[in-house]
């Protein structure tokens, strides 16, 4: 189905470009300023498609059912997932996790992700979700594409700040290798 695939494909390219971002940072620039810093952002990346991912597909979060929240030293809360509500500056400011870990938590919320979107039917896609919060109702698909939307923003930021830290602002020519600071169809 051309839908979901187009999903697919945009959920790849997020787990792509943050593994480009993140696998050469050093843990300075992992925490450093401006605030939030790049980790966190890499990190609320994963919790949000974790979330949505596990229960759009009715199962215990990885964050809480295989360990992550334990790992990354942080309770266990379903909900926490970095809204601006939930973190205050000082927990962000807290916040400590390697490029290692991140982009391990990241690759089994994207596996997730991607199981999820390649058993789903044009009849999945238009489900209304149970939120009467949100009016209209939303469906899956669009529930997704504010995952995708957050994803992709986060993913913007991260690429930003890495330039920043490295090259005093959004100068990516100037990098040695400008691939590494932006991503690059």
């Amino acid at each position: 189905m051309v839908a979901t695939g187009v999903l697919l494909d945009a959920f790849t390219r997020v787990n792509e470009s943050l593994h480009r971002t993140l696998t050469d940072l050093t843990a300075a620039e992992l925490i450093g300023e401006p605030h939030p810093p790049i980790g966190w952002l890499a990190w609320r990346i994963s919790r949000v498609m974790d979330s949505n991912a596990s229960r759009l597909s009715g199962r215990e979060q990885l964050w809480i059912g295989d360990g992550w929240a334990a790992r990354f030293g942080m309770p266990p809360g379903p909900g926490d997932f970095g809204r601006g509500a939930s973190h205050t500056r000082e927990q962000v400011r807290a916040f400590r996790a390697s490029a290692e870990l991140l982009l391990a938590y990241h690759d089994a919320a994207y596996d997730r992700m991607k199981t999820y979107l390649e058993g789903l039917t044009e009849e999945d896609l238009a489900r209304q979700l149970d939120e009467p919060r949100y009016q209209p109702l939303p469906t899956v698909a669009v529930r997704l594409v504010s995952v995708l939307e957050n994803a992709m923003t986060n993913q913007g930021q991260i690429s930003y700040l890495k330039a920043y830290h490295r090259l005093g602002g959004w100068f990516p020519r100037e990098a040695k290798d400008p691939g590494s600071v932006r991503y690059t169809p």
